[in-house]
C-alpha cells in the first residue's frame, strides 16, 4: 500500500492534479472543522485550574512571545517560579504548560511497568528484519534508551510517558488559539519545567527580525555524528524557537491529490502552499509516518498521530513488521519534522550547504557535537545575565525576574518623566 501511494505522489500528474485541487475550495468544510475544535477545546483545555494557560497582564503589545512549558504534576513548584517569572515580563502574551494530565494517555504515567519500558527498548532497538527500515531511522534506533541506561534513571516510566507530551502542549495551544481567536505570536518557545530564557535579551535579539519567515532555532542543537548521518535536534531542556511563519505551517491543512487514503476522499479545504515538497517527503516514509496521514491533515495532526496513536502500554501488540510502534525519543522527532518536512529555512552556515536537511539554528551556535559549546554549557550553575539556562536552581530564576523588573520599572520611570 505504502509503495503504491509513494509512486502515485511521485507521478508526473502530481502538480496538475494538486492546482486543480487548490481551485476546488469549499467554506463550510473549513467552518465545520474549525466548529469541532472549539468545542473540544472548551470541554478540554482547562484541565488544570491551577497552572492553566495564563495571559500576560500586559497589554497587546506589538511584539509577542508565548511559551509552553513541558512539566510535570509531581513538581509543579518548578512551574509555579517558571509562571511567576515569565507573566512578569510585557512581551509574554501567554504561559501555557502540558502535565500528566495533558497526555494523550493520560495514566500512562501510573498504569505502565519497568517491564513495558524494557519491553519498549527491545522493540525500538531491534532493526534486523524489519523492511524498509531507512538508513536514518536505522541510525536513529541504534540510538534509542538502552535497558542500562534506563536501569539508572529514578522513573523510567514517567520519562517514558514524557516523550509524548510535548506534543499533547501543542495541541492545547493550537486549540486555545482557535477558541480565543488569537493570532500566531511572533515567536513561540517551547521548553522543560526547569528551563530559563531571559526575555529583555530575547526581545533584544529577536524584536527586529521579521517573525513570519519560516525560522526554528534551539536553545542547544545536538549534531549526530556527520559520518553516519546528517542529523540534528534540540536539546529538550534547553528549548526550541518557533517563529510565527513556522508556527503558521504546522497548522495549515496538507491536500495530497494522487494519495487515496480512507475513504479516498479529499476534503477541500484551503492547501498548504508547500503541500507539493510535504507530500513528496511522505512517499519517501522514512520513519513510517506516511500511514497516520489523513487528507487535511496539518503537519502538526500527522507528528500528533505518529508519536500518540501507539501507546506504550499496547507494547506487546506492536507490529515490527508492519511499521509499528513508536520508536522516537522526543527531541528526534522535532529534529525529523523540522528538518525533512521544511519547517524551518535552511540554515546559514556554509558547511552545510550541500545538506538539505540542515533547518534548525542553533542559538548564538551553542552545540553538542564532540563537546558542548555556547548556552550548551549552562547547565545548574549559570552565570548571571544567562541568555539561556537549564536546571537552575529556584533562587537563581527569582533573582533574575528580580533583575528584569528593575529594569522594566526604571525604564518605565524614565519614560513618564
Amino acid at each position: 500500500m505504502r509503495l503504491a501511494v509513494a509512486a502515485v505522489i511521485q507521478s508526473k500528474w502530481f502538480h496538475i492534479v494538486l492546482t486543480l485541487t487548490y481551485a476546488t475550495i469549499f467554506v463550510y468544510q473549513v467552518i465545520y472543522s474549525s466548529t469541532q475544535s472549539i468545542i473540544s477545546t472548551q470541554q478540554n483545555h482547562n484541565v488544570q485550574p491551577t497552572y492553566k494557560s495564563i495571559s500576560s497582564s500586559s497589554s497587546s503589545p506589538s511584539f509577542s512571545v508565548d511559551i509552553l512549558s513541558v512539566a510535570s504534576i509531581n513538581r509543579t513548584d518548578l512551574l509555579k517560579v517558571q509562571e511567576t517569572i515569565f507573566k512578569s515580563h510585557p512581551i509574554v502574551r501567554n504561559f501555557f504548560n502540558a502535565t500528566e494530565i495533558d497526555d494523550y494517555d493520560p495514566t500512562c504515567y501510573k498504569d505502565i511497568t519497568f517491564d513495558h519500558v524494557y519491553k519498549v527498548s527491545s522493540f525500538c532497538r531491534r532493526r534486523r528484519n524489519v523492511p524498509r527500515l531507512s538508513r536514518q531511522f536505522s541510525v536513529m534506533r541504534n540510538m534509542y534508551a538502552r535497558h542500562q541506561w534506563l536501569s539508572t534513571k529514578p522513573n523510567p516510566t514517567g520519562w517514558l510517558c514524557a516523550i509524548q507530551r510535548p506534543y499533547s502542549g501543542l495541541k492545547k495551544v493550537y486549540q486555545h488559539y482557535q477558541v480565543m481567536k488569537q493570532s500566531y505570536p511572533d515567536y513561540f518557545i517551547i521548553f522543560d519545567d526547569d528551563s530559563y530564557y531571559n526575555m529583555d535579551t530575547f526581545y533584544k535579539q529577536h524584536s527586529n527580525i521579521n517573525s513570519t519567515r519560516l525560522s526554528v532555532t534551539a536553545g542547544c542543537l545536538v549534531r549526530q555524528p556527520i559520518h553516519l548521518i546528517n542529523f540534528t535536534f534540540p536539546f529538550g531542556g534547553f528549548g526550541a524557537v518557533f517563529s510565527k511563519g513556522s508556527m503558521e505551517y504546522l497548522f495549515t491543512p496538507i491536500i495530497c491529490p494522487l494519495m487515496i487514503i480512507g475513504n479516498g476522499t479529499i476534503p477541500m479545504l484551503v492547501p498548504h502552499t508547500n503541500s507539493e515538497a510535504i507530500c513528496h517527503q511522505l512517499s519517501q516514509d522514512l520513519f513510517f509516518e506516511l500511514q497516520y496521514f489523513q487528507q487535511g491533515d496539518s503537519l502538526f495532526d500527522l507528528i500528533y498521530k505518529y508519536v500518540n496513536v501507539e501507546r506504550y502500554r499496547d507494547v506487546d501488540l506492536w507490529n515490527a513488521n508492519g511499521g509499528g510502534g513508536f520508536c522516537m525519543h522526543s527531541d528526534w522527532v522535532m529534529g525529523y519534522f523540522i528538518n525533512y518536512y521544511n519547517v524551518s529555512e535552511h540554515v546559514v552556515d556554509p558547511y552545510y550547504k550541500h545538506t538539505a536537511e540542515a533547518r534548525i539554528e542553533s542559538y548564538q551556535g551553542s552545540e553538542i557535537y564532540a563537546h558542548p559549546s555556547g548556552m550548551c554549557k549552562n547547565e545548574r550553575n549559570c552565570p548571571i545575565g544567562s541568555d539561556i539556562c537549564h536546571k537552575p536552581s529556584i533562587d537563581w530564576m527569582l533573582n533574575e525576574a528580580k533583575n528584569w523588573k528593575m529594569k522594566i520599572n526604571d525604564t518605565t520611570d524614565h519614560q513618564s518623566r
